[in-house]
């Protein structure tokens, strides 16, 4: 280890990218620099990777072993839908698709396997007649929607149509998306002149949040783990127990990102401990011996 020296009082330097020092009368007070989680997106290919002259990793676009796919960026092992009827996934670079599997089907006596247009599986149909309806043809036993709430069945060339049938209900009414019958609107609520919908989240302030519960906001103020504080520094934060990690027998708070014992990140997600390998930045260097000066070499830290 180094030994520093105070030469004034409230100076701060840093001996390299992963330290901070400062004086403090006459003592050297030396922290490492704390590496915040930058929130890369691994999906689209992006890796952690260490600038230089620096500690902290950053989202850094990486492309060995990710798949390119009609604009799409796609990592290693990952799969996708392609189409409604085709499955792509991303294999060392490579893209494979391939038709999406269906379930198994057996038809009855005097029924038919039959794929309907748009559909990726085939259903059994009827031998009878077809049946004509807005244009369109369909088999004998096939089904189609004429609105979300209304279907239609084609049974031996003739067009039987049904629609969906809602019960009453005494309440504030709203029909959900993708949902035929209204359900009842839990009420709102107000609080210091805004509105609030049911199960949206608010923060009342740094360390509580707030949900509003079919009118009624119901708050909560997150624990506070106790700090013991030097003479030099004595900053409490609010931090839930339900989301910090113990880490070999370090408790880290969520967000929080931590160095491990060689090139790997890891940090506390929800209280949930993930680490990533990172790379390092190619550096230009310019090397300076017996006079001479060696220009462009190329080192990776």
């Amino acid at each position: 280890d180094r030994a520093f020296v105070c030469l004034q009082n409230n100076t701060f330097w840093k001996p390299d990218s992963c330290q901070e020092c400062r004086c403090h009368s006459d003592d050297v007070i030396c922290e490492p620099v704390i590496c915040r989680y930058p929130q890369c997106d691994f999906q689209k290919g992006e890796v952690l990777q260490i600038p230089p002259n620096a500690c902290c990793p950053e989202c850094a676009s990486g492309t060995e072993g990710f798949c390119q796919h009609e604009g799409q960026t796609h990592a290693h092992g990952t799969e996708w839908a392609h189409t409604e009827c085709t499955t792509c996934s991303c294999a060392s670079g490579k893209v494979n698709c391939t038709p999406k599997s269906c379930p198994p089907l057996y038809c009855g006596r005097g029924e038919l396997a039959y794929i309907a247009e748009g559909k990726c599986c085939p259903t059994c149909v009827g031998t009878g007649e077809s049946c004509s309806f807005d244009g369109q043809i369909y088999r004998d036993g096939e089904e189609w929607r004429l609105n979300q709430c209304s279907k239609c069945v084609c049974s031996n060339g003739t067009s039987q149509c049904f629609t969906a049938e809602c019960q009453p209900v005494l309440c504030t009414l709203a029909v959900p998306p993708g949902k035929c019958c209204p359900e009842c609107v839990p009420k709102p609520c107000s609080v210091s002149e805004k509105v609030y919908e049911h199960a949206e989240q608010w923060k009342k302030n740094v360390c509580t949040t707030c949900v509003c519960d079919r009118g009624e906001a119901r708050c909560v103020k997150q624990a506070c783990v106790p700090h013991t504080c030097d003479k030099y520094q004595c900053c409490e934060e609010c931090v839930s127990s339900k989301e910090s990690c113990l880490y070999e027998g370090t408790i880290r708070y969520h967000s929080e990102m931590w160095k491990g014992p060689r090139c790997e990140f890891c940090t506390c997600d929800g209280g949930r401990v993930t680490c990533w390998n990172s790379e390092c930045a190619k550096v230009e260097c310019a090397l300076v011996r017996k006079g001479f000066l060696f220009k462009n070499i190329m080192v990776t830290s």
